[in-house]
């Protein structure tokens, strides 16, 4: 028997007259599996999050565009898509649609598991603990759902093989329609038209017991 964690580190900085960016907050876990008969502890996946602190930008009167726009291309992209311009808020058609009253952002980066261990949920199970551990005061949560490339494993710092082969386009587009499956059971919603999806954090999640229960069909 086995049993699964995640060994989470988070980095952010101290100085007080840092960068815009410094209001976003980073995630990064390692998943492990530990052999309950002879506690060695292997490495068996990753996962990677962001957290836009919304609130705290606006009490410290820093620009949230100028937060997401220091940050990355994505976090420019989202804070477009999502928020109100020149505002802490998100738009109405996100409020409404997901009740979003709080204004911080959780951004779900990546999931990756050894091939050894798919198939078992513990991708899912990760993203769940990963909303519970460090969503908390968010409004709303969101992740790009689609396969991993494989030119992507040097930047993550994993085995090449950990990344799945997709010989074309269809292959992929499969692959794809199978995560959002995944997703959706925990209560993740398309985002519009986007490759975005979702996730109200003002809801109840499945239990991990839940998610590991069949499928409805």
């Amino acid at each position: 028997m086995a049993n699964f964690g995640i060994i989470l580190k988070t980095r952010a900085t101290l100085h007080p007259d840092g960068e815009p960016s410094d209001f976003v907050s980073e995630h990064a876990g390692i998943i492990t599996c530990t052999n309950d008969e002879t506690g060695e502890q292997t490495k068996v996946g990753k996962i990677a999050a962001l957290r836009v602190h919304a609130a705290l930008a606006q009490n410290a009167g820093e620009s949230l565009f100028d937060v997401c726009d220091s940050h990355s291309g994505e976090l420019h992209f989202l804070h477009t898509m999502l928020y109100e311009c020149d505002c802490y808020h998100f738009r109405d058609y996100v409020t409404d649609r997901f009740d979003a009253m709080q204004s911080d952002l959780l951004v779900l980066d990546y999931v990756v598991l050894s091939p050894k261990w798919r198939k078992l949920k513990l991708g899912l199970l990760a993203v769940r603990k990963m909303v519970d551990l460090i969503g908390g005061g968010c409004g709303l949560a969101v992740s790009l759902i689609a396969p991993l490339r494989r030119d992507a494993a040097k930047l993550l710092g994993i085995p090449k093989g950990w990344l799945p082969r997709h010989e074309s386009k269809e292959e992929r587009r499969a692959a794809a329609v199978r995560l959002r499956g995944h997703y959706r059971r925990m209560g993740f919603s398309r985002l519009g038209r986007t490759p975005y999806y979702a996730l109200p954090m003002n809801q109840v999640v499945p239990t991990a017991a839940e998610l590991l229960g069949p499928e409805a069909t």
